[in-house]
């Protein structure tokens, strides 16, 4: 092996965990707020969100605060076919700027975490997904930019 390759070989693994590093782009600070947010809020889980929806539990993934809102009825890949499916991802995208009046969340705000709603069937089929940063909260900033995915 040459002494080229024999260096990047020794290199590698320490600049591979410091590329990971720069790329999460989450600090401690973000850590900690989400963790205590979680905590405060899975205590009060589950709870009725709206019609016969229900905000089942709240967890860290990464840089986000995830709720998980199940759907007792109804099938996630039939609702997908509905040629209205739309519809409903955009109005939940608005209705996401409603959980910023959460005082609870209230320390995320000048953090880089995520706020996400995810809206499962009974069997834990993806209805779809809808995200904002928490610094787009109106509270924390005038702008705001919630995004969805199926």
């Amino acid at each position: 092996m040459g002494r080229l390759a024999s260096r990047v070989l020794r290199v590698l693994p320490a600049a591979c965990l410091l590329a990971l590093a720069a790329c999460s782009g989450m600090g401690d600070d973000t850590r900690q707020a989400l963790t205590q947010v979680q905590a405060k809020l899975a205590p009060t889980l589950p709870k009725p969100y709206i019609e016969d929806l229900v905000i089942e539990s709240v967890k860290v993934e990464g840089n986000a605060l995830v709720e998980v809102i199940r759907s007792p009825l109804g099938s996630a890949e039939k609702t997908r076919r509905n040629p209205r499916f739309n519809e409903l991802q955009q109005a939940e995208e608005l209705e996401l700027r409603g959980w910023c009046k959460d005082p609870a969340i209230q320390p995320l705000f000048k953090t880089k975490a995520e706020l996400k709603r995810r809206f499962v069937d009974r069997n834990g089929g993806v209805f779809f997904e809808v995200a904002m940063l928490a610094s787009f909260c109106p509270a924390a900033n005038s702008s705001a930019g919630a995004t969805s995915t199926p």
